[in-house]
């Protein structure tokens, strides 16, 4: 892996693959959904939506030809502190993805009627992310761990704010934000380092300007149990607590702790709630790290009659960590399951080049896949219970239920007293 920086301090990270056929090629820009201004939510995915409806030298018919014509795609996507936009081609038809994408971080027609046609479409894509609710609960968790900061909002916004936005608030966020300053070039496959590095230095070394950078502040979690209504007996419920940040050095040992106790069907909670009783289909943990901050959570679905009885099985699980520790070969079992999602997800190109820009947005470098095993491989018994036991604190516990809203009311109710 290759690391260095253009002349206007552009990051190039790339990694070669002699062995490859593709080439994946990503420009990220720091800037994400909680940078936005306020009262402007939705603004950062409206423009990643409205990036890709041509250029001033192309229309996106012609881009889309062009990309398929080489073997590759283009797409992109937003996240809470960045956005990325990527095109993976043929080895042989590289510089076509480089052209491609250098058109479109540069010249982006922004016009109004893209803008326009791209509200309606990120409407449908917000109605339909609230008709997922096993994806939406993740939202409402969020939002209420941390209501009022910026990365409680969706990265979609709202209908009705993202309705109240114009063309104007699009060009005038890309202005500022969009300056190569805040990119990070990242690449993997069957290409020359050099390569790399010159297109990044060419292309956008000369368009460096000053403008808006990030002022980000970490936030306050909150410790409650908030209700969001659904009129249809499943109910969804997210649970848990703040967590680490991505370069804190207990990010691994929390990952470990995640996979024991949600990840895969030999888990806990797997074992107890889906196995033993019957009484979800599926149940799983997450650990999120994010630059400042980081979450961990419990999520769920059950009947609503169903919802109390989890939620206090689930909670004896985790004081049970807390109390107990592991069983004998449960952190062995779960480094090996970490390894094969890392190795199984690192074989592609494209995998690997977000490995890669996203790695060195949240901590400013971009660990190794053996660096990153052998910091789950130094994970000791006595680390995750010292991490269990200062992470599961009921007095930072947040609960968020997605379900009917009268039987929502009296499991928050009865959960009060909840102890553990």
């Amino acid at each position: 892996m290759s690391f260095a920086q253009t002349r206007a301090g552009i990051p190039v990270i790339v990694e070669r693959l002699p062995y490859a056929r593709s080439v994946a090629l990503s420009v990220y820009v720091k800037v994400g959904s909680r940078d936005e201004p306020k009262g402007r939510e939705g603004l950062a995915h409206l423009l990643e939506h409205v990036m890709f409806k041509g250029t001033k030298k192309r229309s996106s018919k012609e881009t889309s030809e062009l990309i398929e014509a080489a073997g590759g795609e283009l797409n992109g996507y937003t996240g809470k502190e960045s956005t990325c936009y990527y095109a993976v081609a043929l080895d042989e038809t590289f510089d076509t993805a480089e052209d491609i994408l250098a058109d479109l971080m540069l010249n982006p027609s922004l016009c109004d009627e893209a803008v326009d046609n791209e509200k309606r479409i990120v409407a449908e894509e917000i109605r339909m992310l609230k008709d997922e609710p096993d994806t939406y609960i993740h939202h409402l968790f969020t939002r209420a761990l941390w209501d009022g900061h910026p990365l409680a909002s969706a990265e979609t916004g709202e209908a009705e704010g993202v309705a109240s936005l114009s063309a104007e608030d699009v060009r005038t966020y890309f202005q500022e934000c969009y300056r190569p300053q805040n990119f990070v070039i990242a690449a993997c496959g069957n290409v020359k380092v050099g390569q790399v590095e010159k297109w990044a230095s060419d292309m956008f070394d000369p368009h460096a300007r000053p403008g808006r950078g990030n002022d980000r502040a970490p936030p306050s979690a909150r410790s409650l149990i908030e209700s969001f209504p659904r009129e249809v007996d499943q109910a969804y419920v997210g649970m848990g607590f703040p967590g680490v940040n991505a370069a804190h050095p207990d990010r691994y040992v929390q990952t470990l702790l995640s996979a024991i106790l949600g990840a895969g069907t030999s888990s806990r909670l797997y074992q107890k709630v889906r196995e033993d009783k019957g009484l979800a289909y599926s149940i799983y943990t997450l650990s999120q790290p994010f630059s400042d901050c980081g979450m961990f959570g419990v999520f769920f679905s059950t009947s609503s009659k169903n919802m109390e009885i989890v939620i206090r099985l689930v909670t004896s699980e985790l004081q049970k960590m807390k109390s107990e520790g592991l069983e004998e070969d449960e952190l062995t079992r779960a480094k090996r399951l970490i390894k094969g999602v890392l190795v199984r997800r690192l074989e592609s190109t494209e995998s690997k080049m977000f490995h890669l820009g996203e790695f060195f947005l949240l901590i400013g470098k971009a660990p190794t896949e053996a660096d990153i095993l052998a910091a789950f491989e130094r994970v000791t018994e006595d680390d995750i219970v010292r991490v269990a036991r200062g992470l599961i604190d009921r007095q930072k516990l947040c609960i968020a239920l997605h379900g009917p809203g009268k039987t929502a009311r009296t499991v928050s109710k009865n959960l009060e007293s909840l102890d553990f």
